[in-house]
């Protein structure tokens, strides 16, 4: 059994965090492109193969992060036969490695125009937040404890969420309405932004 089928409640409980965090969908594939997690339209597949998963292919092969801001007309959609057709409409992916080798691949989906357009305006630290989970994902396959393997997981993306609020909050810092900025750029209302910055003790 590929390694991710064993933790797969926590790659579950940790694509929903994320999509609370990033207000985009979340996909988990493991090395047989059978969907580990997913968030979005697609979560009704849990367990199943994903048949037309070229770019996560591509990503497991390659060992490198892809950026797909045209989902259906990308040179790696060429092969797909809902080419042009595709229901997603742009996605990141970023391979899960553990010891040097894929074990899956995590990425972000966005199925409409607005969330798109959230994605890549904040491409760059989407990116190191997809790549940050990815990191996690393998850690607890390389380490975690059974009985606290999920509040160990829990605890890292919770400190993920608060590094990602002070590196947009260091992106936004000496404008005008930062924190207005900040919550923008992180999907939330402002009250929620308050609310996680005095959670997280941040000034």
């Amino acid at each position: 059994m590929p390694a991710l089928r064993s933790i797969e409640q926590i790659v579950q409980r940790t694509a929903e965090a994320l999509k609370e965090v990033l207000k985009i969908d979340v996909e988990v594939v493991d090395t047989d492109m059978i969907r580990i997690a997913s968030t979005g339209p697609c979560q009704g597949l849990l367990g199943q193969v994903m048949v037309e998963g070229f770019v996560y292919q591509h990503v497991l092969k390659s060992r490198r992060t892809v950026v797909i801001e045209n989902a259906g007309m990308h040179p790696l959609c060429d092969p797909c036969p809902r080419r042009g057709q595709c229901a997603e409409d742009a996605e990141m992916a970023a391979p899960i490695m553990l010891a040097g080798e894929p074990v899956g691949v995590i990425g972000l989906v966005s199925f409409d125009p607005v969330h798109t357009d959230r994605l890549m305006k904040n491409r760059d630290w989407m990116l190191h937040f997809i790549e940050k989970m990815a990191e996690l994902i393998a850690g607890e396959l390389a380490g975690r404890q059974a009985a606290n393997g999920l509040a160990a997981a829990e605890l890292r993306l919770n400190n993920l969420e608060k590094e990602t609020i002070l590196k947009v909050l260091a992106k936004v810092n000496g404008q005008s309405r930062s924190k207005e900025k900040a919550a923008e750029m992180l999907g939330i209302s402002r009250a929620t932004l308050y609310r996680k910055l005095k959670v997280y003790k941040i000034c």
